[in-house]
């Protein structure tokens, strides 16, 4: 009987060529799942930034606009100094911004919504678009910088006339002068420590239009 000659092949251990294809499928899928989020990450990252430019860039609009304000309350304040206790004060004079009458329904901002109020015509169009029981003018713009600047002047007295009339009301400055009864005593209830001083309150409201329609108010309370 022969001796049969007998070959080892070699075995290879090699995947089937589909497992082959659904692990590609996997890494893929993934790198795209990866890819997506990476992409958004990117896109939030953008916007973030964006975003707190846009704040950033606001904010100084802002405050730039609220600065420019004063330029409004020392144009005020110079219309007022040379009538400082003349009879000019005691009416309205609506042409340069003034009142002789405190007006205290007055919301200087315009965001009633009540036909029963006064507006200020702020952006010189009659108040069109607002709800008003009379138009108030403001004095004529002035340019700040980047800025416009209006403003109007109140006088806190309760009527046009004298303020020293019988009649008339105003707040005034109280002061502890030489006069006073009880001057620099702390008792409560006793004689006046405090007396008037002539001239009333002026109350100055300014208002501020900027770049990318930045708008501020300022207020500022004054006497003589």
């Amino acid at each position: 009987m022969k001796q049969g000659l007998y070959s080892v092949r070699g075995v290879s251990n090699v995947f089937p060529p589909s497992r082959i294809h659904r692990q590609k499928g996997v890494v893929l899928l993934i790198a795209l799942i990866v890819l997506v989020a990476m992409t958004l990450a990117g896109i939030a990252l953008v916007r973030s930034v964006d975003t707190g430019n846009l704040v950033a860039g606001n904010m100084a609009f802002k405050q730039g606009a609220t600065l420019a304000a004063d330029g409004g309350t020392e144009a005020a304040i110079n219309w007022l100094t040379p009538l400082n206790g003349s009879i000019d004060l005691y009416t309205n004079n609506a042409a340069a911004g003034y009142y002789a009458t405190s007006q205290s329904t007055l919301d200087p901002t315009n965001r009633h919504s009540s036909a029963t109020l006064p507006a200020v015509d702020w952006d010189d169009n009659n108040c069109s678009g607002l709800l008003f029981s009379v138009c108030i003018k403001p004095a004529p713009a002035i340019t700040v910088g980047d800025n416009s600047v209006a403003y109007i002047i109140h006088r806190l007295c309760k009527i046009e006339s004298d303020p020293n009339s019988i009649d008339n009301s105003c707040v005034t400055y109280q002061s502890s002068t030489s006069t006073s009864p009880k001057r620099g005593e702390i008792k409560y209830g006793d004689d006046k420590r405090f007396e008037p001083l002539p001239g009333p309150y002026y109350r100055i409201v300014s208002r501020v239009k900027g770049p990318r329609n930045t708008v501020s108010f300022v207020e500022a309370m004054i006497h003589f």
